[in-house]
């Protein structure tokens, strides 16, 4: 009985650490989020339901009126962009985040073996993420456009020679095939967006890759004393394996493809901000398209963690 006791108060002990590790880990967040980002974000949600006037005259920069719903009953029922915009964006990320799952998944697959070469491969697919990393920007902006005049140039003669996979005529093989013009615009369309693929997909390699590199070899021993094939390894212990990255990756692709600089509607937030100087209606896009990330990202998660599989 004695050492039961012993053995729970030990256990409530270490909980207690792993708890004040999760929250010392979280810290840095917190205080970020608390000093930095909770002020705007107060802001932006009671410029959603009121309409900002400037008043440059008086002694104050701008006027709050609350008008409730009225921005929002605009952008869906009177903008007759935002709402194209939206419908392009939900598009772009069903046919998008599975293409990019897939690719990084594979090539995570390739990298795995330890062949010569691989850590320049790692390196070329990883490149992508520096050069758009907001630190690189920011060194861009600081020693001017006419310093990155070579890595452009690299960065267009890179996506042009990809671009010769485009004039391969492989849709027209595919016509003469007498295949559905459906079936033929989903097999050309990741031939045609393998250039930005490879863009999209350095981080989900990477983290593919530890996920496949944390699985212990014994149990593919274990299989192979079995008498299992190499399909048979791959769906029975390879892909369930990494069902918690796949989960990962999925939430990180969506919140990429919703915040990307190339997202029409961020975009369009954008310019109705700070070049039409409205900031209600620029608050009001922004908080319904984020409520639309939430919507997506939790139906992608409840079909997904259902079939996760989490081993210790």
């Amino acid at each position: 009985m004695v050492s039961r006791l012993k053995n729970k108060r030990f256990h409530l002990s270490l909980a207690a650490k792993d708890r004040l590790r999760g929250y010392a880990f979280l810290a840095p967040w917190l205080i970020g989020l608390i000093m930095v980002f909770l002020v705007p974000l107060v802001q932006s949600i009671i410029y959603a339901f009121s309409r900002l006037d400037f008043q440059v005259s008086s002694g104050s920069s701008y006027s709050l009126t609350f008008i409730g719903w009225e921005n929002f009953r605009y952008i869906l029922l009177e903008d007759k962009d935002y709402p194209q915009y939206l419908v392009k964006v939900l598009g772009d990320l069903l046919y998008n985040v599975p293409v990019i799952l897939v690719f990084s998944f594979f090539v995570a697959l390739l990298l795995k073996k330890r062949t010569r070469g691989t850590a320049i491969v790692k390196a070329i697919y990883f490149l992508p993420v520096i050069l758009s990393s907001g630190i690189f920007l920011g060194l861009q902006n600081n020693f001017g456009q006419n310093s990155m005049s070579a890595l452009e140039q690299t960065m267009q003669s890179a996506s042009s020679s990809i671009s010769v996979l485009k004039s391969m005529n492989l849709e027209k093989y595919l016509v003469e095939m007498n295949i559905p013009q459906e079936y033929i615009a989903l097999l050309t369309g990741p031939i045609d967006r393998l250039y930005s693929m490879i863009l999209s997909s350095g981080v989900q390699i990477f983290i593919f890759l530890a996920a496949l590199n944390s699985i212990s070899p014994s149990l593919y021993e274990a299989a192979e004393v079995e008498g299992a094939t190499g399909w048979e390894n791959f769906w029975y212990i390879t892909f369930p394996m990494t069902m918690p990255m796949l989960l990962v990756n999925l939430i990180f692709t969506i919140i990429d493809s919703f915040t990307s600089v190339n997202n029409v509607v961020m975009e369009y937030v954008y310019d109705t901000a700070f070049v039409d100087l409205n900031f209600g209606l620029s608050s009001a896009m922004g908080w319904l398209y984020c409520l639309i990330l939430f919507a997506v990202m939790g139906i992608a998660v409840g079909l997904i963690s259902r079939r996760v599989f989490y081993y210790t």
